[in-house]
């Protein structure tokens, strides 16, 4: 039964409109408390989040005089709604925080595994994951979740939202099965709340280790909302930018190879070598001293390697994290052509994104595979400082690494980037609390920077402030151009002295 408007005025005036929840995809989220089982709360009309005891009391009593239906998540009753009595649903419950994880010390299963288990089942697909995703997650963490009242996983995103369940982990997860078993049709709300993720794969790191399945199928979701013509506009703009032009931010290619007139060969490259160096759009424009830094490092050690210049063009990871996977396949059968002309046995690039695409996004979703060995730059440089082919000489830094989520969380790759900054001696190298695979998320991935900026800053300077700075560190290191980006615009607005470098910057410092 609808509420008078007189109820719902009052409603907002109490919780603030933002916190009064009546959409369809708002509804259909806190149906659940625990999204592997049958809905909690079969039928609402409101959901009001609330921030005090005072809004919680002031609810009650409205409610009393107009006789209206009231649950509180804190209380877990499970009674069902009186079809005649307007129901409200009072989101009083407590987002769990991160720092909870350096207490817990079980093992859980790990991703590999967490892979191991879908296709067994029979889910080998991306467009099937989300089939997948509820009878998975129900048994891995069974023991915990038979003590546990609700699920609401950690969401890299979810403070910006006031910790709304429609824009957590949880209420994604719960979406991403309503869009796929049709209860919800996609709407520009579905697709915004959808959108505004990062693809982190950190969602329930309370639950269980490294579960990366909701990202999966959020992005099965979002090739769905494609498919149903409600793609935010900003990624079709970028998709025909990569297709014009070669470069996603519309970048002009002749300027995308500045970087390379800095090397002592002057932007002229052997036409044919074992090593190829891809260095990507980010790379490229946004951060050109990290291309330059890997070409030094290249030429310091001795490896003849060649660049494709003007002819790179893009990855299309973007395209890819936005569901676009027809136009992005398009993209990579000529990425594949342009590199078995290069002939390279190895390519290797500096950015996460592009070493993710590359070796996990093409073949699992575009069934293409490169005709080379694809390296990040980090296990490359890792290779050439064992072999003594470089030897790093001091530097008296004190300095913390990030582990982006393409290269830590979707790629395994972890100890090659320590490995370089421990080999640096007198590097005074000091890792975060939250590191590896529980590395709190810089918030640019899976397209968030382009889609929403502000919201995307907003997470590089929580990592900063609650994980950085504490550490009394004077250097960041990353091995990802866009979480290089991020976190140094973010550390140039809310910390001071706190210098963003990749990893291979590090490199070159210490070897000239």
């Amino acid at each position: 039964m609808p509420l008078k408007e007189s109820v719902a005025k009052s409603l907002r005036k109490t919780v603030g409109d933002s916190n009064v929840l009546t959409d369809l995809e708002d509804l259909c989220v806190y149906s659940f408390e625990q999204f592997f089982k049958q809905k909690q709360y079969p039928r609402l009309d409101v959901v009001l989040r609330v921030s005090s005891g005072k809004q919680v009391r002031e609810i009650l009593e409205l409610a009393q005089r107009e006789n209206l239906q009231v649950f509180r998540r804190s209380e877990q009753k499970s009674k069902s709604p009186h079809a005649s009595t307007p129901t409200i649903l009072i989101d009083d419950a407590t987002p769990p925080k991160l720092e909870k994880l350096l207490e817990q010390t079980k093992k859980e299963p790990s991703n590999a595994e967490l892979e191991q288990e879908i296709r067994r089942a029979g889910h080998g697909s991306f467009r099937n994951i989300a089939l997948a995703l509820k009878s998975l997650l129900s048994d891995l963490p069974s023991q915990k979740c038979l003590t546990c009242q609700v699920c609401s996983g950690y969401c890299t995103v979810g403070h910006a939202f006031n910790n709304i369940e429609t824009w957590s982990s949880k209420g994604r997860t719960i979406l991403t099965r309503a869009l796929s078993n049709r209860d919800l049709q996609p709407t520009p709300k579905l697709a915004e709340v959808l959108y505004s993720c990062s693809l982190c794969g950190f969602c329930f790191a309370e639950c269980f280790e490294n579960n990366t399945q909701v990202r999966k199928a959020i992005m099965d979701a979002r090739h769905r909302i494609v498919q149903q013509g409600v793609t935010p506009e900003i990624f079709l703009a970028t998709a025909k930018t990569i297709s014009e032009i070669g470069d996603p931010s519309g970048t002009p290619l002749s300027k995308r190879t500045a970087w390379a007139q800095q090397l002592p060969q002057k932007g002229v490259f052997p036409e044919k070598a074992q090593v190829l160096y891809w260095a990507g759009c980010v790379a490229s424009t946004r951060t050109p001293n990290t291309p330059k830094a890997l070409g030094n490092v290249l030429n310091r050690a001795q490896v003849e390697f060649t660049y494709l210049g003007e002819k790179e063009g893009c990855c299309g990871y973007v395209m890819l994290a936005a569901g676009l996977w027809s136009e992005a396949k398009q993209n990579a059968l000529q990425v594949a052509e342009r590199l078995r002309q290069a002939k390279a046995e190895t390519l290797i690039t500096t950015c996460a994104g592009c070493y993710y695409t590359f070796t996990k996004m093409y073949p699992e979703i575009l069934h293409i595979e490169l005709p080379c060995k694809v390296m990040h730059a980090t296990q490359f440089v890792e290779h050439l400082i064992k072999e003594k082919s470089l030897v790093p000489h001091c530097l008296n830094w004190k300095v913390t690494y990030h582990d982006p989520c393409s290269l830590g969380r979707h790629s395994n790759v972890y100890n090659s980037p320590r490995t370089i900054l421990n080999a640096v001696p007198k590097l005074d190298f000091t890792e975060m609390p939250l590191s590896r695979n529980r590395s709190r998320c810089c918030g640019a991935g899976g397209g968030l920077w382009s889609f929403n900026n502000t919201l995307a800053m907003s997470c590089a300077t929580e990592r900063l402030i609650n994980d950085v700075v504490p550490l009394g560190v004077s250097a960041l290191a990353t091995a990802c151009p866009t979480c290089h980006i991020n976190l140094r615009n973010a550390a140039a607005r809310r910390t001071s002295g706190i210098k963003v470098y990749d990893v291979v910057e590090i490199v070159e410092s210490a070897t000239a």
